[in-house]
């Protein structure tokens, strides 16, 4: 009995192909010299399309130049009215940002996602400073967005200059500016739940993915094993969590929900040690379930 080349499925003889993946068959002793060609076929190379989303430099001054003309009728109907500056801070200044978002990276030379977001974000951050600070001459309400959007660029910014080479400055990192984000909104809300809530659930979380990284290092925890000890670390990071929780809000160590995450993934996390660990077994399963 012959198998397939490419899933393992066994075949019938007097097939031209696996009835399962479609592969092409081949049996050595049915070879007919008069119906095999001396060369490949040949298959044509689908060329990828390349879209460059930089605008042109046309699109910057249509732009500008649509972008202008609301903005400068915004002045004048202030000015004219008001005899200064009072509501129209507040068109021009999103018209402004617009104009930054839209229209600013043809500007750039050399073009690149991170240095693009980076102006975008900043952008952002100054915008949403200037309404509060001209609104009620005090930062009050921007703190929120302004610190979420730093963060989001700081961990864009981990995952461009790292990559998947380190994983450990970026877990350590991250976890620093995330402590430092959330003890910000603490202290913005006038509140106390950063060092016995956020932070030990953070602290948790640092050191369940650090766990992972380093006994991902090992031959066993590889592949099946790999996805087992994330079920496994996931499973721990429930019942943690609960028991912060509990202690935070009623001041006792009780638990529930996360006994009935653990008892689907602890389960789920032992098989695949077992599967990683029994060569035979995996394969047997590869071939089984065409994987």
């Amino acid at each position: 009995m012959a198998y397939c080349v490419k899933c393992g499925v066994e075949l019938e003889r007097n097939i031209d192909s696996c009835p399962l993946c479609s592969t092409p068959v081949y049996f050595p002793d049915n070879t007919d010299e008069s119906s095999q060609r001396s060369y490949p076929e040949r298959i044509q190379k689908s060329k990828t399309r390349h879209v460059n989303l930089v605008p042109s430099k046309t699109f910057v001054y249509l732009m500008t130049f649509i972008l202008v003309i609301p903005a400068i009728v915004c002045l004048m109907v202030d000015i004219r009215r008001s005899s200064g500056l009072s509501w129209s801070f507040y068109p021009v200044a999103s018209l402004l940002l617009i104009w930054v978002l839209m229209a600013y990276p043809a500007l750039m030379k050399h073009y690149s996602f991170m240095k693009v977001l980076t102006i975008d974000i900043y952008s952002i951050v100054l915008f949403l400073i200037s309404l509060d600070l001209y609104s009620g001459g005090f930062l009050s309400w921007s703190v929120f967005p302004v610190a979420s959007l730093l963060l989001i660029w700081v961990y864009f910014l981990l995952f461009s200059i790292f990559g998947h080479k380190k994983p450990g400055y970026i877990a350590l990192i991250g976890y620093i500016s995330t402590a430092l984000y959330l003890n910000l909104l603490e202290q913005a809300t006038k509140s106390s739940w950063f060092f016995k809530l956020a932070l030990p659930i953070l602290t948790l979380l640092f050191i369940k993915t650090c766990l992972v990284l380093i006994l991902s290092r090992f031959k066993f925890f590889k592949r099946a094993g790999l996805y087992g000890l994330i079920l496994m670390a996931l499973s721990l990071f429930c019942i943690g969590i609960e028991l912060i929780i509990n202690n935070f809000v009623y001041g006792n160590l009780s638990l529930f929900w996360s006994l009935i995450v653990s008892g689907v993934l602890i389960p789920m996390a032992i098989f695949l040690f077992l599967v990683q660990s029994n060569e035979e077994f995996r394969v047997y399963l590869q071939k089984k379930f065409h994987m």
